[in-house]
């Protein structure tokens, strides 16, 4: 076959795997090439794929455990596409719903028999301003600050890893070592731009349409579509000086994390529980400075009165890109190895302070290495709640609480799978008992009860703004919370 011949071929797979129409009365999509009379699509800039490979890929998230096959995948070319198909998805009573980069860990971003979005192509380049900063919802975390860097800004939240999508953890929350200070990347949103369950697009901010702008937020694409936001920005400095102090104990370590968090000495603040050479396990907050040269922080100042283990400590500068980045590498380790492809069943729940230490040492008297698996360590946030404003990313009544994270890795075993499910609902129950909430990230089996209890005391809020902007139940069906 000449290079001609192999062009016209992938262009006719290509188009193959495209939809020209859909036949309400079977429910199914009909490929271009078909002559099967049916239901006109509406006009779209981008395309709606049927593909059995691509419908295959976004059955999965990097939990790697629910599988949950649409029957078509969206790639719009503008926000009109996503306007379209929702209204069309309402009209022929299908559910669709919304997928950044599908870190996810339990299905929540797929959608079975459904219509999935893919997120990831509006990803115009960011517009940026003396304080503010306006992107689509499918750019990277990473690609923003790249962005916002070059105007010596940043966001005043960056998770752990910047490859996920600005929608996806506006979604969710969006939390961060620098959380302790400005909340979560949801508490520092300026305005949105999300299209309805009812197929509307709104722009919303705390003042303009302020009970659709809280829906959005945190809401798990229950009630809108995020498909543009406005962030606040603040200063940005050039370098970060990274302290590893490591404890003999966990509960020295968060000792310590409440009286970083207290007096602010450090912009990030994260304990990690990693397992040791001798089966035992390693205590480290993971502490770091921002400054620009010739400026530079005081390692005295900012090691005064610590309990860690003296002579251990590591610190290091480093540009603050670099700080900011340095989970990529870990990924992509993990991708060159296959172990980023093993089920991730995490557990993931906001702890009060005044319950995590006994809490976490009853989990810590019977969780193993294999519990956790080699690849991720287990992570306490130091958060305080005044600074979380947005009603529905849940967190505890009490003054300081942690994000708990057991970032569990999992051979590919099924049963293996389901003993860490397991353990998992039980830490759950244990943890709501004590006045925990629920992380929606994680890997959770929930029923609609469980979610009831979680949005509590604002789930008549949800059950209202649901009916409002989302009338037919047409978003995001992963969670399984209507």
């Amino acid at each position: 076959m000449n290079k001609q011949d192999t062009s016209k071929s992938s262009f006719k797979s290509e188009i193959a795997g495209t939809v020209s129409g859909f036949d309400p009365q079977t429910k199914t999509w009909i490929p271009v090439l078909s002559t099967k009379k049916s239901t006109e699509l509406p006009h779209l800039d981008g395309q709606l794929f049927i593909d059995p490979a691509l419908l295959t890929a976004f059955a999965d998230d990097v939990g790697h455990i629910i599988h949950r096959h649409p029957a078509a995948v969206l790639k719009p070319g503008s926000i009109n596409d996503i306007i379209h198909m929702v209204q069309f998805a309402r009209q022929h009573r299908l559910k669709i719903g919304a997928r950044g980069q599908g870190h996810t860990t339990f299905g929540q971003s797929q959608v079975a028999a459904g219509i999935v979005v893919d997120m990831s192509t509006l990803n115009a380049p960011p517009l940026i301003s003396s304080d503010r900063v306006e992107v689509g919802a499918g750019v990277t975390w990473k690609t923003l600050l790249l962005a916002t860097l070059a105007h010596n800004l940043m966001p005043p939240v960056l998770t752990g890893y910047l490859g996920l999508s600005v929608g996806g953890t506006l979604s969710v929350g969006g939390i961060g070592g620098s959380g302790y200070r400005f909340g979560a990347q949801v508490d520092n949103v300026l305005e949105l731009q999300v299209v309805t369950g009812a197929g509307q697009l709104e722009i919303c901010s705390p003042s303009q349409n302020p009970d659709l702008f809280e829906a959005a937020l945190a809401g798990l694409g229950q009630c809108a579509l995020i498909v543009r936001a406005t962030l606040r920005l603040v200063p940005a400095e050039t370098h970060t000086r990274l302290c590893l102090l490591f404890y003999a104990d966990l509960p020295t370590m968060l000792h310590d994390e409440r009286l970083l968090i207290a007096d602010g000495r450090f912009d990030h603040v994260v304990g990690y529980v990693l397992p040791g050479p001798d089966g035992q396990w390693v205590f480290f907050i993971e502490a770091a400075r921002y400054f620009s040269p010739p400026t530079a922080p005081s390692n005295a100042r900012l090691l005064e009165g610590l309990s860690f283990v003296h002579g251990a400590e590591q610190l290091t500068d480093l540009p603050f890109f670099d700080f900011a980045n340095r989970v990529e590498a870990e990924i992509e380790a993990l991708k060159a190895n296959g172990r980023f492809t093993l089920p991730h069943p995490w557990f993931d729940m906001f702890v009060p302070d005044s319950q995590i230490d006994e809490y976490a040492l009853n989990v810590f008297a019977t969780l193993t290495p294999d519990d956790l698996g080699p690849d991720f360590p287990i992570l306490f946030f130091p958060l305080k709640s005044q600074k979380f404003k947005q009603p529905f990313l849940c967190v505890p009544d009490e003054e300081i609480f942690f994000l708990f994270d057991i970032l569990r890795s999992a051979p590919d075993d099924p049963v293996v799978v389901d003993r860490m499910l397991t353990s998992n609902r039980e830490l759950f129950e244990r943890a709501r008992q004590l006045g925990s909430k629920h992380y929606t990230i994680s890997a959770i089996t929930l029923s609609k009860q469980d979610w009831k209890r979680h949005f509590q005391p604002v789930w008549g809020k949800l059950v209202i703004a649901k009916h409002r902007f989302d009338p037919d139940n047409v978003l995001t069906p992963g969670p399984g919370i209507f």
